[in-house]
């Protein structure tokens, strides 16, 4: 009698396997440890199989080599007959085929290369994507296209305001569709590059209770900005604020001045308000800017 090692090329088990098992079935046998379905003869790895062998059965079922990995019990000879015509049904399709190259992995290793056969359960093959037209290029050409384009209109349309500001030459332009779409082009806003240089209040001597605002707004940035709204606070004898009041670039902007465009980069603006405080006499005051 002889027996010989195979190799599983599902979960790479050894075994050791009599010629009488392996003829029984074509050479076909079970794995002990995944259960997995393969050709003895075809995964030899010590030994070899003789066609002439009849001894007797003493060495039983196949039992497994690997270090902690026991064998399962025989299967029926119902179950490996059907094992076996559903195994070897594909393997003779593809005899004449050149075979594909296996992966190599050390023993007891967990990975082991897919069998390539077709109609086999445990694999799931997707079929290879077919390619797309001439006609199916151009339509997504053209769609990517025009969602580009929606994309940039769409920014235009927001940043319209900061666009205008950076680039002058495209003012005109952003300010024409502006008239077509109703909106309105505006300077930008920011209060970081607006400052006061001077600030004074002092009570008019021709007019009782009436006071004078006086100040100078400078626009310290390179570009030109929003007008924007002014804050003036009274405060009386202890500091504590009497009155406040918030006036519109409207208000306390020159006739002048082109709220449109905005104060220019670098330029002062001459603020003069007149108040009337009376009854209360304030002894300081408080003038801030913002936007609203």
């Amino acid at each position: 009698m002889s027996s010989a090692v195979t190799q599983c090329p599902h979960c790479l088990a050894k075994f050791r396997v009599r010629a009488e098992h392996a003829r029984a079935h074509g050479g076909m046998v079970r794995c002990g440890a995944c259960r997995g379905i393969f050709d003895a003869r075809l995964n030899l790895i010590e030994g070899s199989l003789g066609d002439d062998e009849d001894d007797a059965d003493t060495f039983g079922s196949p039992q497994t080599i690997m270090a902690g990995m026991p064998a399962t019990p025989q299967p029926s000879e119902e179950e490996i007959r059907e094992a076996a015509r559903a195994a070897i049904s594909p393997k003779r399709a593809s005899v004449d085929k050149p075979a594909a190259p296996k992966s190599t992995a050390r023993d007891g290793g967990s990975s082991a290369a897919p069998i390539a056969a077709e109609g086999n359960a445990d694999y799931d093959w997707r079929r290879p994507s077919r390619p797309l037209s001439a006609w199916q290029k151009l339509a997504f050409g053209v769609a990517s296209l025009l969602l580009a384009t929606l994309l940039l209109a769409q920014s235009a349309y927001w940043f319209r305001d900061e666009i205008a500001n950076r680039a002058p030459n495209v003012a005109p332009w952003l300010a024409t569709a502006c008239d077509q779409l109703g909106c309105r082009l505006s300077p930008p806003r920011r209060t970081q590059a607006l400052g006061f240089v001077g600030a004074d209040l002092a009570a008019d001597p021709a007019h009782k209770g009436l006071h004078v605002f006086t100040a100078t707004l400078r626009n310290l940035s390179a570009r030109a900005v929003a007008f924007p709204s002014l804050i003036l606070t009274l405060d009386g004898v202890g500091g504590e604020p009497i009155a406040r009041r918030v006036f519109s670039p409207e208000q306390y902007a020159p006739a002048n001045a082109n709220l449109a465009r905005g104060l220019d980069g670098g330029v002062e603006l001459e603020i003069k308000l007149y108040l009337d405080v009376s009854p209360a006499t304030p002894v300081g005051f408080k003038a801030d800017h913002a936007y609203f």
